[in-house]
């Protein structure tokens, strides 16, 4: 099994050490029920729709959740509404049931996708985050070979074993010292450039051959370059020119579930909000040097 398969660790974790209490605690096999989630059986497609879709719990959840912990307003919508505005149709395409909302309710949804565009962009994209995913991932690849190579072995840590190991690693020289040090320390590279949030090919292109001049031009910086993006939604809309395969359209329709319509066609907000977004950065790391002359640097380059 690959354990680096969240799901499949999830399926372990559920099959061989929870599955019993959860039928104890809710209903005998829902610990099964689960399992088809997250295998994605296709008796279970409605359901799933539940946890994995536009408008799923861990979605709607993990926003307002996030925000509160962060300390940003930026994940608030009503939620309340949503989930009064739920129904169920059937979708005019594959007639197969689907969730979707009561024509109304196509608003909260803009709210919800507004709420995703700025968290992504100002949360969980942003350019700390981002450097320290990267020392973590580095750090992991050198420690989880030796570490992860069961789903029994995964179950043997958690974040503080992980956390201790890394103030060890921190103290001694070895090939995860640096990493270690660094996000122990908070020692982390300085943003010496970044695009906006819906950068174009033409763009990233440039900033890739800017990093590589600054390279040289600057051979004593050790220097990162990062590109961020991520989804914001999948509904169809009309500007599109081709057609999705892995879009989620979600519909609206009237109280009595008649008249289902693509949310996208009902709603303005969605034409505008970007489907998905983009951001280039580049990072560099100095005892010694200004690196506000590198940044002015890498700017000049970037609009020359």
């Amino acid at each position: 099994m690959p354990v680096a398969d969240h799901e499949a660790v999830s399926v372990y974790v559920i099959r061989n050490v929870l599955g019993s209490m959860l039928d104890e605690r809710f209903f005998a096999g829902i610990a099964e029920l689960l399992v088809k989630l997250m295998e994605k059986r296709p008796e279970v497609t409605f359901l799933r729709q539940f946890v994995v879709s536009e408008i799923d719990m861990d979605r709607t959840d993990y926003l307002r959740r996030d925000s509160l912990h962060c300390g940003v307003d930026y994940g608030h919508f009503d939620f309340h509404r949503l989930i009064e505005a739920l129904t169920v149709i059937e979708n005019p395409e594959t007639r197969q049931l689907q969730i979707g909302l009561e024509r109304g309710g196509e608003h909260i949804f803009e709210a919800l996708i507004l709420a995703r565009y700025q968290m992504s962009t100002q949360v969980y994209y942003h350019r700390i985050r981002r450097i320290y995913d990267f020392y973590l991932t580095e750090y992991m690849k050198l420690w989880a070979p030796h570490n992860y190579t069961t789903v029994e072995q995964v179950l043997n840590y958690d974040d503080m074993d992980l956390l201790t190991q890394m103030k060890v690693d921190a103290k001694v020289d070895g090939p995860r010292s640096e990493l270690a040090r660094r996000i122990t320390e908070r020692d982390h590279h300085r943003r010496i450039y970044e695009s906006g949030d819906s950068t174009n090919v033409i763009t990233m292109r440039r900033a890739k051959h800017v990093f590589s001049q600054l390279k040289v031009d600057y051979p004593d910086l050790d220097m990162l370059i990062d590109v961020a993006e991520g989804a914001i939604h999948k509904q169809i809309v009309p500007d599109d020119e081709k057609d999705d395969p892995a879009s989620d359209p979600l519909y609206v329709a009237d109280r009595d579930g008649a008249n289902p319509r693509m949310i996208s066609l009902e709603s303005g907000v969605l034409r505008v909000i970007p489907k998905r977004f983009r951001n280039v950065r580049i990072f560099a790391s100095s005892q010694t040097r200004n690196l506000k002359e590198v940044s002015n640097a890498a700017y000049s380059q970037m609009n020359g």
